[in-house]
């Protein structure tokens, strides 16, 4: 893995982890300006930078995190936040409660396991990626189907270097992933965005409440996967300032 930092260290800390297929600096440098009270770490997930090796386990990029947090944030960060993929990387690391987490953030977390649809599902996405790199156009009706009516966002964040093979182990991770139950012991604060278009990010958050049902659950009109942080990067990053000062 590697890991971008923007700004005063001694500043609160925000640590973001970005999605499947993306980049760090894809998803976030939008909002970096606004952010500038805080010390921002941008985690580049393995085999989504030219600066990272191929991923092999995102159960690995998780530990990676965490040791980040040890060693450099004596195990105390302000707040992690994740989008899709990241969010579920998210939940995986509040939930081993390893590291001290005050605030924790979720946009589009995928907590549905896909079961016997999980190698379709990884078949389906990594050919979808390979038509969007050749310069292929993939059906409308799939994409709204799966990422919300007239959305393009992750067409136009997608990390143009990005193999099958990290597609496949980022698949394996996130469509078979249980959320664990010790979740329930995490006392921080939790916000959950997703849009009105998205079907499993609501599967989700309902799952979540069964363990933590304080979660402040948003639901954000009109918006796909990844719509609010690509197309409203500057209402996002607003209402995510809000949720840190309040």
């Amino acid at each position: 893995m590697n890991f971008l930092c923007f700004g005063d260290k001694n500043k609160k800390s925000i640590l973001f982890i970005h999605g499947m297929a993306s980049t760090a600096m894809l998803c976030y440098e939008p909002i970096l300006k606004q952010l500038s009270d805080y010390f921002v770490i941008l985690a580049e997930v393995d085999g989504h930078s030219e600066r990272t090796g191929e991923l092999v386990s995102l159960e690995k990029d998780c530990n990676e995190i965490e040791d980040y947090i040890m060693n450099n944030l004596s195990g105390n960060l302000y707040c992690l936040s994740g989008f899709s993929m990241g969010a579920t990387m998210v939940v995986k690391i509040i939930g081993r409660g390893n590291v001290n987490v005050a605030k924790t953030h979720l946009e589009a977390a995928f907590l549905t396991k896909m079961g016997l649809l999980t190698k379709p599902y990884e078949y389906i996405f990594c050919k979808a990626i390979k038509r969007i790199q050749s310069g292929k156009a993939i059906p409308k009706f799939m994409m709204d189907a799966v990422m919300g009516k007239d959305n393009n966002s992750i067409i136009e964040m997608l990390y143009p270097n990005i193999t099958s093979i990290t597609i496949k182990n980022a698949c394996e991770f996130v469509y078979s992933y249980n959320v664990p139950k010790n979740i329930k012991n995490y006392k921080g604060a939790v916000l959950f965005w997703r849009g009105s278009n998205e079907q499993y990010p609501r599967k989700s958050v309902t799952l979540l409440k069964k363990y933590l049902p304080a979660i402040i659950d948003v639901e954000i009109e009109h918006m796909g996967h990844g719509q609010y942080l690509h197309e409203h990067s500057d209402e996002y990053a607003s209402k995510l300032i809000e949720y840190l000062q309040s």
